[in-house]
């Protein structure tokens, strides 16, 4: 206000700190010796309310009363209700009414008031008196009054008749005679209970003004104030209906007045007298400070919620709170965890210091789920698997990593184990429960939900799921060539069939980050290669994975574990960065067996595994230089000399089964064969090599019309059987059924009568066939039995077979007359034995 205008006011009245606009205008009103009513209509308001201006103005009335007061706009703008909306207050945004508040049920609409700050003020109402959370005056430290004595209604701040100018500090509701005539009492006359000094309902407004009505940050207040209504109506309910209360709730209810608060029919009612009550109970409730803190709170869990069944099962009854906000619901969860189960004490991180009520989406759970291996790193296994335990360590781990994604989320065991690809979770599940039958599952239920957050909290360099769709034994590509340079600078056999599976299963499990496949135990045989693996080996299969990396067009890093510092609780159990390394190398070097350098480290078997993993050490056996066999002194003679096996597999590009075939040897001979011709082995056909070459229809019908084998395709085509079956599943053909047997005359192409395509599926047809025409060339069934050597039961059984399958009569059979054939029976073997012969024919 710098200077006058024409169109201001020329008398000034200033507003009193805190003051609310209807006062401040009926104040202004009574300065001019008017009502308010016409004080507003002089203003060119004509017909607006002030009751409605409080709550929140609108551009002409803001534009009206700074022009003509002198009054600033942002002045004008904080003695309205309008910072409050959203907060403790709700104002609808088109017709200014009062909503439902957040808390109690104090609208706004009306002002509670202070005897003592009225008589001080002239009459003068704070903007305060209208927000549900003022219940005491600080000031005075006096309860604040809700309604008139005399009249028992709420009293009104401003007048909107043409009436006398009103008095300051009476109540100035209308009579029922007539609006003009006012009740009229002195309100700051009206009794107000006196609160004590250091008491809890002065403290606990002093909070509400410091959390809820002072703090400029909306959420916080809203989440305090939500907190504080939930709890406050709690101990209003609990002071009525349970038999007891503490002593610092009865000193409450002395502070104000002695009188028990007053419960309205369907909700807590929201006066002074109970929003003080209940605010003061539940502010001592979630001050950890406070001495009377944790017995208050026990006290408002006992109570219950109206029209919701009681659950005896605690997380069913914490869920009843869930409107208190985060910080209620983790001190309950806290204080049940007692009484909780190991997957709910997980879900819920009841054991940490900071539990939660379950927040996490879907789509986290699969994000979670893609930072985790299928196992539990091995640093991580190490610092939670018990002492001295004999449960399969692979299925403890496998059950640590589905367990997980269970913190924070409302997935349970089994669908969580199915995405991690942990198809065995109920055998996953028993190791781990043997595992802490003795020791417990503390460490568990603590360190779990603390990693689950932190793998939520950071990065991530290694998407574990799409490593889990990429990689498996038989997808990873191995350079078998420069694993054959290996072993010829280091003298080693390099066709070992049993050696190649086991690097294949251990490159695969490098990029996993677990044990392919889903066992609950790790094959002894890849246990104990891991441990003996050469560092040569070692370092090749990591150069190996990375290749396998970098041909996807993925950038990370081989392996990778979450470092300790992630979780700072002092009770973290320690891992293997305890152990001296220098001193495991060169324990290692030595070749020990697992069990004496676990006892030279002072470990246990299985935590040693789980360090020599983290670390990438091993321990190999000094490695000898195999000398040639006896046989390998005499030249390779025939299909096998090194010129001729150029020829075949260099330059006719035959594959080693195809030489093998001709040689009239195994396929180890052929390889064996080559690599004294110093011949290298070609490498792995490209993904994809097969299925370029065939079509589906021509496999459909070769399978599953002609019931071919899959070993007898894989033969034609030069390909393994797996790589086969691997396009039948991808294709969606039918796969023979298990009790059908493949067809021993698809490669005749012929066309096979109905009859005998149904025997031809059936198990040992062939034999069966066979014993069928010699039966046709006797008298008896003991004839031929007799020629064949076997009874003439099996006989008569297989005979009876044959002619279920094909469902006519073959052979008539009887005790007292010689075999006759059918007629339909005599074409059947007349087209067994061409059959037959063809086969014969066929033959090598």
């Amino acid at each position: 206000m710098t200077r006058w205008t024409d169109e201001r006011i020329p008398l000034w009245v200033a507003p009193v700190e805190g003051e609310a606009l209807d006062s401040w205008i009926e104040a202004y009103a009574r300065r001019l010796a008017v009502s308010g009513g016409e004080f507003t209509r002089f203003l060119g308001l004509s017909g607006t309310d002030p009751g409605f201006m409080v709550r929140r103005l609108t551009h002409a009335e803001r534009d009206a009363l700074a022009q003509r007061t002198g009054l600033p706009p942002e002045a004008l703008a904080v003695m309205t209700l309008d910072r409050f909306d959203g907060v403790t207050v709700a104002i609808d945004p088109d017709n200014r009414t009062m909503g439902r508040p957040p808390a109690w049920r104090h609208y706004g609409s009306r002002s509670r008031f202070c005897p003592a700050c009225l008589a001080d003020n002239q009459g003068r109402w704070p903007l305060s008196w209208r927000l549900p959370w003022s219940f005491a005056c600080v000031r005075h430290e006096l309860l604040l009054c809700d309604y008139c004595p005399v009249c028992g209604r709420p009293p009104p701040v401003s007048t909107l008749g043409r009436g006398r100018p009103s008095s300051p500090g009476v109540c100035l509701h209308a009579t029922e005679t007539g609006r003009a005539i006012r009740c009229g009492y002195p309100l700051t006359e009206s009794p107000a209970p006196a609160l004590r000094h250091d008491g809890a309902v002065l403290a606990a407004q002093h909070a509400v003004n410091r959390e809820i009505l002072g703090t400029s940050v909306a959420g916080e207040a809203r989440t305090r104030g939500q907190e504080l209504h939930v709890l406050a109506r709690r101990a209003l309910r609990g002071i009525h209906e349970l038999p007891s209360a503490p002593s610092v709730v009865d000193a409450i209810l002395d502070d104000c007045g002695g009188a028990l608060p007053a419960l309205a029919i369907r909700d807590e009612a929201s006066d002074a007298h109970n929003t003080a009550v209940g605010t003061a109970v539940a502010v001592i409730a979630t001050d950890r400070g406070h001495p009377a803190c944790d017995e208050v709170f026990a006290w408002l869990l006992s109570t219950h919620r109206p029209r919701v069944p009681r659950s005896n099962y605690a997380a069913s009854k914490i869920s009843e709170w869930l409107p208190a906000g985060p910080r209620v619901v983790n001190r309950m969860l806290s204080a049940a965890d007692s009484e909780l189960t190991f997957i709910a004490r997980l879900r819920y991180g009841t054991a940490t210091p900071a539990p939660a009520w379950p927040d996490r989406s879907d789509e986290d759970v699969r994000h979670r789920a893609s930072k985790l291996p299928a196992m539990i790193w091995p640093s991580w296994a190490f610092r939670l698997l018990p002492v001295e335990t004999d449960a399969p360590v692979a299925g403890f781990r496998r059950a640590c990593a589905s367990l997980m994604l269970l913190p924070g989320t409302n997935w349970d065991y089994l669908p969580a184990a199915s995405l991690m690809g942990n198809t065995s979770p109920k055998s996953n599940r028993r190791a781990l429960d043997a595992a802490v039958t003795l020791s417990g599952a503390e460490t568990l239920v603590t360190v779990l939900p603390e990693l689950a957050k932190a793998l939520d909290s950071h990065a991530v360099p290694i998407d574990y799921a799409r490593r889990r769709r990429l990689f498996s034994p038989d997808s990873v590509a191995f350079d078998h060539h420069a694993y054959q340079e290996l072993c010829q600078r280091h003298g080693w056999r390099s066709h070992a069939p049993i050696r190649i599976q086991r690097l294949h299963w251990q490159l695969a499990r490098l990029l996993l980050g677990a044990d392919p496949g889903a066992a609950s135990r790790t094959p002894a045989g890849h246990l104990s290669f891991r441990y003996r693996l050469h560092p040569d080996l070692h370092e090749l299969l990591h150069a190996q994975a990375a290749t396998n990396l970098e041909a996807h067009g993925i950038d990370e890093p081989v392996s990778w574990e979450p470092p300790p510092t992630w979780i700072t609780d002092a009770s973290l159990p320690p891992g293997p960065e305890t152990i001296n390394r220098s001193q495991l190398a060169q324990h290692a070097a030595n070749g020990p067996e697992p069990a004496e350098l676990a006892h030279l480290l002072d470990l246990d078997d299985a935590r040693l595994l789980l360090a020599v993993e983290t670390f990438g050490t091993t321990a190999p056996h000094p490695v000898q230089q195999q000398p040639p066999a006896p046989g390998r002194r005499t030249p390779r003679q025939g299909v096998l000399a090194p010129r001729s096996l150029q020829q075949l597999y260099q330059e006719q590009q035959l594959r080693q089964h195809q030489i093998a075939e001709l040689a009239g040897c195994s396929i180890s001979t052929v390889r064996h064969a080559l690599d004294e011709a110093g011949i290298p082995l070609r490498r792995r056909r490209p993904a994809g090599h097969l299925e370029k070459s065939i079509s589906r229809t021509w496999l459909e019908a070769e399978y599953h019309h002609k019931g071919r084998s899959s070993p007898d395709i894989a033969r034609e085509l030069g390909v393994r059987k797996d790589d086969v079956m691997r396009l039948v599943n991808k294709w969606g053909i039918p796969r023979h059924p298990t009790s059908q047997f493949t067809n021993p005359f698809a490669s005749l192409d012929t066309d096979l009568s109905p009859a005998m395509h149904a025997v031809s599926r059936t198990k040992n047809s062939i034999q069966r066939l066979h014993h069928l025409t010699v039966i046709s060339r006797h008298r008896t069934l003991q004839d031929a039995a007799a020629e064949l050597g076997v009874t003439w039961g099996t006989l008569n059984y297989q005979l009876k077979r044959i002619e279920a399958t094909v469902g006519f009569t073959i052979i008539g059979t009887g005790r007292s007359r010689p075999l006759t054939i059918t007629e339909d029976g005599r074409r059947f073997l007349d087209e067994a034995v061409r059959l037959l012969s063809v086969l014969d024919d066929r033959a090598p």
